[in-house]
């Protein structure tokens, strides 16, 4: 994403994480149905994101259409979304997604159910990338939206927190060709993000005790300056060591990295 286009993100986010009130979720559902419209009407999408309009222009065309009687709060994310500058027509409907999601998890935050939400959406992330199968059924073409998301709530079922079927049946109803493991983590990412910590992703052979969980915490957050929050993985397949992984920075201690390391060095 282009820094004009990030900016213009955060900023969406901010208004988001801002939300307070009853009609939050109300708000949440709104960016997100308004997401899906721009999204499969690419004529729409075009005229909101042209920038030979006015932003003012492009802002009232998208109340004309999304309706002035939306609460208000809905409207001026939406208004905006519209009138920042995007690199790509595309990044508009990514960003009304995130700043839906992201005013559920201001909502989960006022009921203090967010630790339970973000970690229900990434271990859901992890069963989707280990999951070959649901893979395929997540981004069948043949399969509708509708039985994507009957998918996802089966497979929770009771279990899961309402705020995390909601987020999780719209996240599989609106992959877009993207991968399926990375789309979820990156939801998880944003509730991580709403309290302005990150996630640390762990892949490591054998479970880690809670007095090298903890060492690992302060190091990390010593490092990034932030809270630092562990998703642990078990794979055996690193065979020693562990791996951690935070946004794009990737810190490979496995014995299975350093071996490959030692390879490449042999065969340069």
């Amino acid at each position: 994403m282009s820094t004009t286009s990030s900016n213009s993100l955060n900023s969406l986010l901010k208004m988001a994480d801002a939300l307070t009130g009853v009609k939050v979720l109300e708000v949440s559902r709104v960016l997100l149905s308004a997401a899906n419209v721009i999204d499969k009407e690419i004529a729409l999408r075009n005229l909101l994101t042209d920038g030979g309009r006015s932003p003012s222009a492009r802002s009232k065309l998208a109340t004309e259409l999304f309706g002035a009687e939306l609460p208000k709060e809905a409207l001026a994310i939406l208004g905006q979304a519209v009138e920042s500058r995007w690199a790509f027509a595309s990044e508009l409907v990514d960003a009304l997604e995130k700043a839906g999601y992201r005013a559920m998890f201001a909502l989960a935050e006022s009921e203090s159910v967010l630790d339970r939400v973000e970690d229900e959406i990434f271990k859901f992330a992890r069963v989707v990338a280990q999951n070959g199968q649901l893979q395929m059924a997540l981004t069948n073409p043949a399969q509708s939206s509708t039985a994507k998301a009957g998918l996802v709530k089966n497979l929770l079922g009771n279990n899961a927190h309402p705020y995390t079927l909601e987020v999780l049946s719209h996240v599989a109803s609106n992959l877009r060709g993207r991968r399926t493991d990375r789309v979820f983590e990156e939801v998880a990412d944003l509730a991580a993000a709403r309290r302005e910590r990150l996630r640390a992703k762990l892949r490591v052979a054998i479970g880690l005790d809670d007095a090298q969980r903890t060492r690992l915490s302060n190091a990390l957050t010593k490092i990034y300056n932030k809270p630092i929050h562990l998703d642990e993985v078990i794979d055996t397949t690193v065979m020693g060591g562990i791996e951690v992984r935070i946004a794009d920075d990737v810190i490979d201690g496995t014995i299975a990295g350093r071996l490959r390391q030692a390879r490449h060095r042999v065969a340069g």
